[in-house]
This record gives C-alpha cells, structure tokens and sequence, in this order.
C-alpha cells in the first residue's frame, strides 16, 4: 500500500514502512536469536557441570564409606541410617577393646581364643564385613544419579564394587581364619581325664595363678608309625612351671628307665606293687621299660575306670609321676612326625647345633641325620646326612633329626634328651606373633592333625600368660638319667633331686631363653664335652648352658 505526497513538480509514491525500521528490526531478530543460542550452549555446560559435581561428590562418600561404614551416608539424605552404621560399628570396636584389654593384653587377647571368645569373633566378622558392604552400597545407591547417562551409571557401580572388595576380602579372610581355629582347637584341646583331685587348676581374674604356686606338664612326644607296636614315647618331658616367677625345670625321662613306680591310684599298681619289670611270656623287647607303659595301660584297659578315654595316656602320666615325684596336672601330646611339618609351618626354628660328647664321630660334621643300629653297630648307608656344628636355623626335617638323632654313641638317648629340651628352650624364645599370623592356616591344619592337650579351652588366657612369664624365668634341666643304672634306678634319689631343682630361687643373671649365638665346631665340640662333663656331677643346670 502506498500513498501520494504532494510537492514541487507533482506526485510521487512513498512506502507505507521505513526501511530503516525493518533492517532495525531484523537486526533486533538476529541478535535475541543469537542470545537464545549462546543461552542454551550455557546451560548445557551448566549441567555436564554440575553432573561431573555429582559423579566426583558420589565417588568420594562411596570411598568414605570404605573407612568406615556408613561414613559416607552423613552428607546424604540418609545421613540418620549413617549415624546408626557408625555408632553400631564404635559400640563393637569399644566391646572388643574392652575385652583384650581386660586383665593384659596377652591375658586379654587370649580370652577371645575360647570357645564364646571365638562364636564372638566369628559374628563380629561377618557381621562386621556385611554391614561395610552394606554402607558402600547404600552410599552408592543413595548418591547415584538418575539422570546419569549408562556408562557414567556403570563406571560408577563398578567403582562401588571394587570398594566392597577391598573391605570383603580381608573380612572374609579373617572369618576363614577364625573358623579354621575355631575347628582346630576343638581337635587340640579337650578336657582333662584325671583322678588326682589336687590337680592345679587356675581361678579366674587378672591373676589365675595367684593360689597355684605350680603346674606340672607332661610333654609326650609320640612315635606311633606303621614300624611300631601301638603308641611309643619318643620323648618324655615333664615341664614344672613356677607360676610366680615361670621359672621352669625340664626333666626328661628316659625311655630304657626300668622298674618304673606304678603310684598306689593307679590299677597298675596292684600287678606291679615293686614296679614294671618284664614277666615271663612278653615278647615285646620293651617290656618291663618306660616306653611300654602305654602299651601296658590299653592292654589292661579293663583294670581302669570305664570313663576312662585313654588307659594307656594315664598309666604314662602315672608312671612319669612315679619317676619325678611330681603330680602331672597336664598332658600335652604331639606327634613327632608332625613336629616336622609345625616347624616348617612356624618358618624354621634357630639353633646352636653342639657336637654329642662321647661321639664316635668327628666333631666337625655334627649331628648325623638317620641312622640304624643292628647288632650292635651301625647299619651302613643308613646315615643319609649330617647337621653341621653352629648357630643356624633348621628346617622342619634337620629340627625332627636334631632332636631324634641317638646313633655314635654310648650315650644316645641321653644325648637326645639334651637335644630335646635344646629345641623346648629355642621353640620358647622364638615363637614369633608376626609369623604365627602370616602362617596361621597353615599352623593351625598341621596343630589340629597332631597335637592334643588335655586343657579346657577356656583356661587359655591363663596359660597365655603363664607362658609369657615363661619367657622372663630361668630355664633349669635335671638330668635324671644314668646308663649303668637306668635299667632300677633309685627314685627316691630322683625325687630329692627334682625337689632340690624346682625348689631353687630365681635368679635374675641365669640365662632366660633366648637366641644363642653362632659357635665354631671346635667350642661347640668343646661346651659340649664339658656340659656332659658337668652334668655327671652336677645335674641340675641351666638349659641355655647346654645349649
């Protein structure tokens, strides 16, 4: 639509709109249209923003809920359920501290090795590990997304996961490790079988020990292999345990001792009222010795009381008793061959390896590993090596032989028995926590096929602290044995002499047990020649000096 604007010269047409108005306009278009564009590229960077925010804060309280459970539910929406983890997760650590703190700690940590100590152990690992995964989980789920694109939903439950590995797999190894103990010492330990009524028995509290001056422990060695007939003791100890000091007397009782008194309690008596001799009609060549005692019990299993588990255990523990002249309380039983097999379990065991006095063999190559003796002498090609002179550490095999081994000369099984409580001083002083704990399964399977100890479980933090005074009290050894007269010793001789030794004051410069030093073959030759010398006339001595 146009219209006519008079002037000069006549008429002319206009345009109804100003040119100038439409490219104004027009601009006015192209600019809103470009703000609304910049407009919306802003808040599409808002928000990648904002969601890289979110993954980064949903990753970080899942993390925290690894340090703690529930920890990382305090900055969300379930901060109540957070709170609740955390306080159920202290209310436990604060139980179990109170626990191993009670009494010491060795007295304390001990308590959860017994029988409720370890149900308790048991539910607080699992327990505990589930309700960790459970507060990573519910972190994860609470601090996740939902308009997270797939692959962030995916990077982000593959990290939660990862994060519940991390606390499930020590969890669920600590739980193995509690069961497999938990199985272990139901084979280990059992209850004790005695007659004697004023066997030691620790009372309970900080100080069991406090009205049981001593204990007295039988440590029986077994040597019961297809070659034998029935259960053999490889070696008798008796440990008599100052309770006050752990002052400790080691006395080994030969297996060739005859005459062996029966005490009037025990039913053996009344067929041996003079002691175990051989009678006419036994073939076995050990009747009438120490080391067919056990034999004896389970052959006249009949004579003992019906309760009775173990006849010939008790006609042992008896017999020993009627040697030393002291009441065994306990009886801790271990297969020599899995000896072996717990030495390499513990990782090895030091020991300053000494000649035998009285060798026939050179000093220089030590103790012989096997060895057979027919007809007097020994059978060739049965030595199949040699334990070399010095301080040095010993694998489960060299350990059985150093404390086997008897052969070269006339006085083997005393040399063996001095060996033996060698190996009880070193195993004492070495027992190492940190490798008892990386080894624990593997310790536990081999204790669990060949030890048993008649001990209740539930005295184990007694005697947890009873050994760890053990190991700050002197070790003394009483050498009973005598070879021209083992065959009717004088035991009321021996029983003066083991009251004399357990009997004797602490004394704090005796050697404790503890790692020797390395010794050359010619002083390890010579100790050795003068302990034997030593123990001849005096046979009470300090275990480290023969060592």
């Amino acid at each position: 639509m146009t219209g006519n604007v008079g002037g000069v010269g006549g008429r002319r047409n206009i345009p109804d709109h100003d040119p100038d108005e439409t490219i104004i306009a027009t601009r006015r278009e192209l600019v809103r249209r470009q703000a609304a564009g910049q407009s919306g590229a802003r808040s599409r960077h808002e928000v990648r923003t904002a969601r890289a925010r979110d993954v980064r804060r949903a990753l970080g309280l899942t993390a925290l809920s690894v340090l703690l459970p529930g920890l990382g539910l305090v900055w969300t929406r379930r901060k109540m359920v957070g709170l609740a983890m955390i306080g159920v997760t202290l209310i436990g650590a604060i139980c179990l501290g109170i626990i191993v703190s009670s009494g010491g700690l060795i007295h304390g940590t001990a308590q959860l090795l017994t029988k409720k100590g370890l149900v308790l152990l048991l539910m607080c690992t699992i327990g505990g590990g589930l309700l960790w995964v459970a507060g990573i989980v519910l972190t994860a789920v609470t601090t996740s997304g939902k308009r997270w694109p797939e692959q962030t939903r995916w990077m982000h439950r593959i990290f939660a996961t990862v994060m519940c590995l991390v606390v499930a797999t020590p969890a669920a190894y600590a739980a193995r490790d509690v069961w497999v103990t938990r199985n272990a010492f139901n084979n280990i330990f059992h209850d004790r079988y005695t007659s004697n009524t004023d066997a030691a028995t620790p009372g309970g509290g900080s100080n069991p020990w406090a009205d049981v001056p001593r204990v007295n422990i039988l440590l029986f060695g077994s040597d019961a292999g297809a070659d034998r007939i029935n259960q053999r003791p490889d070696s008798l100890i008796v440990a008599s345990v100052d309770t006050k000091t752990g002052d400790t007397v080691l006395v080994s009782v030969p297996r060739n001792m005859g005459h062996v008194p029966f005490p009037k309690d025990d039913p053996l008596h009344k067929l041996y009222p003079n002691g175990y001799t051989k009678r006419p009609g036994d073939t076995d060549n050990a009747a009438g010795l120490m080391e067919a005692v056990w034999l004896l019990g389970n052959e006249h299993k009949d004579l003992f009381p019906k309760d009775d588990p173990n006849p010939g255990l008790t006609a042992t523990r008896d017999a020993v008793s009627g040697v030393t002249g002291l009441k065994i309380d306990y009886t801790a039983t271990v297969d020599m061959d899995g000896f072996e097999e717990l030495v390499n379990a513990m990782g090895g065991v030091y020991v300053n390896v000494k000649a035998d006095p009285g060798s026939t063999f050179d000093p220089k190559k030590g103790i012989p590993i096997g060895g057979e003796i027919e007809n007097g002498v020994i059978k060739p090609g049965s030595i199949t090596g040699w334990i070399k002179p010095g301080y040095q550490k010993l694998n489960g095999h060299d350990a059985l032989w150093y404390s086997r081994s008897r052969v070269g000369s006339a006085t083997g099984d005393d040399n063996r028995m001095r060996r033996q409580r060698c190996m009880i001083n070193s195993l004492v002083s070495q027992v190492n926590p940190f490798q008892m704990v990386k080894k624990f399964s593997s310790i536990m399977q081999v204790a669990s096929d060949n030890i048993r100890i008649d001990i209740s479980q539930d005295d184990l933090p007694a005697f947890a602290e009873l050994a760890n005074r053990m190991k700050s009290g002197n070790m003394r050894t009483v050498d009973i044995s005598n070879p021209r007269s083992n065959w009717d010793p004088d035991y009321q001789k021996i029983h003066k002499l083991v009251k004399k030794a357990i009997t004797a004051k602490h004394s704090k410069k005796a050697p404790t047990p503890k790692k020797g030093r390395a010794t050359s073959s010619t002083s390890s030759s010579t100790s050795s020649s003068s302990s034997s010398s030593s123990t001849s006339t005096n046979p009470i001595g300090n275990t480290a000096d023969a060592c």
